[in-house]
């Protein structure tokens, strides 16, 4: 398997030829992991999105200040945050509206009905301008709120009404709220809306952001608007039980640092993977080789690594342990995966007495446990070799960049070898049986977002989105046994018009082996869940929870440190935060 030539570069500074043959081998096959029951069952990496932003900003000691927030007691009110990013100043608003009764579960679905606003400006307005951005807040009305450039864009949210109206209460009453009854909904007081940006609404562009910026990089805006949601919700939550009593406590560091931002997505994921190939073949090439290589090196090299990898079991085991899904139908449960993570645990000195290398412990799991657990696994060694993995985590922004292209000079013979060579998985697919051509996707008009028919009972198949990538594999398959091997592909797009798709699609991802999800997802037993694990997962999210087989719940930034702790230079140890005890922590001062 051929590496780009960024990751090539990293490998060659960390390994000499022996080291990267070592590597190499414990890469995982395509065949081995593109699958969605294996995609779903990954969790969130060092190298995934959030991460990698946290990283970023203890390091460079990125300033969040509040410069005020305002809130009466039923919510309704405003906050403005100033940001020092490296060398670059922001501003984040937020609007926040008095609850209205209804748990809003969706991310589209409520238009623009919710509980906050937030914009994030790129550079600092001024009053006058800030007034004008929450006035259109104000609007509520989806197809009057526009904004301009100036804002990257807009963070809506819901609140979780259980868990907040619990940290209000307690809160308002002089106490500290239960973090075991926190703990068990994973810990989030505010959901994400669904981030409006990349032009949406009128927001500035991606390609709009200077070079350079602190946000320029592919979701980083996006997650970065959820950590200030984050923060926002302790504000709130604060800002209201201040407003109902004098006496109200607020809410302790150590509670409000396990609070998290939660996050649900919906299938419409499952066609933004289809659509952008080479994004999935970016995440996995570089979680993949961070595997590999701690895979292949001794786990009695260095005490220091299996000493970290056993406390981070141990705390991964309780986290797991302290948190309870909404709905297990889908997922492993989190009591099941505590304890087999920790059974894990007295096998770490047999590794390292045997000077066996830290694949070998992975075959163990492999051979006893389910996926998830051996996928958590994975994401533990990745955290023991962090020197590695965050080298690699460069080529994320790189390899997104890629542009699909024709290249109409390839003879037919070419592509046919590529077809046989990447694709032969698609073209040995059976589509003529039951069964499997049952669904299409399409994108609703009334949610704004994509939505799944059925095509037996649905009308409108005639919209549906590209997600067939096997079906399209085939059809270029077939017509290209009209044509002589050395004929160029200028003459098949010409007769056929509708390929040029199909074609520069194998053509652009030829040198991409984890790009093709290995799986039929229009088939009427696709679970679209496992794929939006997978891509939550890739964007950092934890707890990546299926509420049913076409909605995924999670939980962003759990025990991530708060603004004060960044800016003086916290830790980047955060991840499975340990649950705060509550007899510690009753009767913090407002």
């Amino acid at each position: 398997m051929r590496l780009p030539a960024y990751l090539e570069n990293v490998l060659a500074a960390f390994v000499d030829h022996a080291g990267r043959t070592a590597t190499m081998r414990w890469l995982r096959r395509p065949e081995e992991c593109m699958t969605a029951s294996t995609l779903s069952a990954m969790k969130s990496t060092r190298v995934s999105f959030a991460p990698v932003l946290a990283r970023r900003m203890i390091q460079q000691r990125w300033i969040i200040k509040r410069e005020r927030f305002h809130c009466d007691a039923g919510g309704d009110g405003h906050g403005v945050y100033s940001i020092r990013a490296g060398s670059h100043k922001l501003t984040y608003i937020a609007r926040c509206f008095r609850w209205d009764g209804i748990e809003k579960v969706g991310r589209r679905s409520d238009g623009a009905n919710r509980d906050m606003f937030g914009a994030i400006f790129l550079r600092p307005p001024d009053e006058e301008r800030i007034a004008r951005e929450l006035a259109i807040f104000d609007l509520r009305d989806v197809d009057r709120m526009r904004t301009d450039s100036s804002v990257t864009g807009w963070t809506p949210a819901n609140r979780s009404a259980r868990f907040f109206d619990h940290v209000v209460d307690s809160l308002t009453a002089g106490r500290q709220p239960d973090p075991g009854f926190l703990g068990s909904g994973t810990g989030y007081l505010l959901r994400n809306g669904g981030y409006l940006g990349s032009g949406r609404n009128g927001s500035l562009s991606f390609e709009g952001f200077p070079e350079g910026h602190a946000i320029r990089h592919p979701f980083f805006a996006d997650l970065f608007g959820l950590f200030l949601v984050r923060q926002v919700s302790i504000d709130l939550v604060n800002g209201i039980a201040a407003a109902r009593s004098p006496k109200a406590a607020q809410l302790a560091p150590d509670i409000a640092r396990y609070i998290g931002v939660g996050n649900s997505s919906g299938q419409g994921m499952c066609v933004a993977l289809q659509r952008w190939p080479h994004w999935v073949s970016t995440w996995l090439t570089v979680r993949e080789l961070a595997l590999a290589f701690a895979k292949s090196r001794p786990a009695n090299e260095d005490m220091r690594r299996a000493e970290r990898l056993r406390k981070l079991i141990s705390r991964a085991s309780d986290y797991y342990r302290s948190i309870k899904l909404q709905c297990e139908d889908y997922v492993v449960s989190t009591d099941v995966l505590a304890r087999n993570i920790a059974a894990v645990k007295p096998w770490i000195a047999e590794t390292v007495h045997n000077g066996a290398p830290w694949g070998e412990l992975v075959r163990r799991a492999e051979a006893q446990f389910d996926g998830e657990t051996v996928e958590q696994l994975n994401s533990l060694l990745l955290e023991i070799y962090p020197e590695f993995a965050d080298a690699c985590a460069g080529y994320l922004s790189i390899g997104a960049e890629r542009e699909r292209d024709l290249a109409p000079e390839m003879t037919v013979g070419e592509l046919k070898a590529l077809l046989r060579c990447r694709y032969d998985w698609a073209l040995s697919y059976d589509m003529r049986l039951s069964g499997t051509r049952r669904h299409f996707w399409y994108h609703s008009a009334d949610n704004g977002e994509q939505r799944r028919g059925e095509r037996v009972i649905d009308p409108h198949e005639e919209f549906e989105s590209f997600i067939d990538h096997i079906g399209l594999v085939q059809r270029l398959a077939s017509v290209l046994t009209l044509y002589a091997d050395d004929q160029h592909m200028a003459e098949v797009v010409s007769d056929a018009p509708d390929l040029a798709f199909a074609v520069s699609r194998v053509q652009y991802l030829a040198d991409l082996p984890y790009a093709e999800i290995r799986e039929n997802l229009i088939h009427a037993d696709f679970i679209p869940a496992h794929l939006i694990r997978f891509f939550l997962a890739a964007l950092g999210m934890e707890c990546t929870n299926p509420l049913s087989i076409r909605y995924v719940r999670g939980v962003f930034f759990q025990g991530m440190p708060l603004p004060e702790e960044i800016a003086r230079g916290a830790g980047e140890d955060w991840i499975f935060p340990m649950q705060p005890a509550a007899p510690e922590l009753d009767g913090a001062a407002a």
